[in-house]
């Protein structure tokens, strides 16, 4: 295997993870399609939870600019959005607002033959997800993440200030 290949096939928001969080998202979502815009904003409240005042524990590490995340996201989550549209897993509405995506009725059953602790805390996180922003408008959403953009991983900027000073 090449650097190139080993690189490539990380398992690590690759499309079959991200495709996964998506498929897992639209599920708690089910029957309401989203746009692949909320999907992008809704995958980094998924992982990141803890970011929201009161909302669960994070399923990854806090850590340091992880509002960056929001921008490289889109690329992964389309490209897993194709793999579970493949699979029939994932199904695409053609709306006046544009392409939305939805869960299919095979969803459920697949994601039900998931047993593993990650699955399950994913899950819980979706429906946390769901219950907390789905009612909001897409508009609403994006403004909740420009507001709190500079709060997600701006704590680690302030204790590397201050542990530059200590290492004097």
């Amino acid at each position: 295997m090449t650097r190139q290949e080993t690189s490539s096939s990380s398992p690590f928001n690759s499309a079959v993870e991200s495709g996964l969080r998506t498929l897992t998202m639209l599920f708690a979502l089910f029957p309401s399609a989203a746009s692949v815009q909320r999907l992008i904003a809704f995958d980094y409240l998924l992982i990141h939870s803890d970011d929201v005042p009161g909302g669960p524990p994070g399923l990854h590490p806090r850590t340091p600019y992880r509002s960056g995340e929001l921008l490289v996201r889109r690329d992964s989550l389309q490209r897993g959005i194709r793999m579970y549209v493949s699979r029939g897993l994932i199904g695409e509405l053609y709306t006046e607002s544009g392409l939305e995506v939805v869960a299919t009725e095979s969803a459920g059953s697949f994601l039900g033959a998931m047993r593993s602790a990650y699955s399950e805390s994913l899950r819980q996180r979706a429906f946390w997800v769901a219950d907390r922003f789905a009612s909001q408008s897409d508009a609403d959403i994006e403004r909740f993440t420009r507001e709190h953009l500079g709060d997600w991983g701006a704590e680690f900027e302030f204790e590397s200030v201050l542990w530059g000073e200590d290492s004097k």
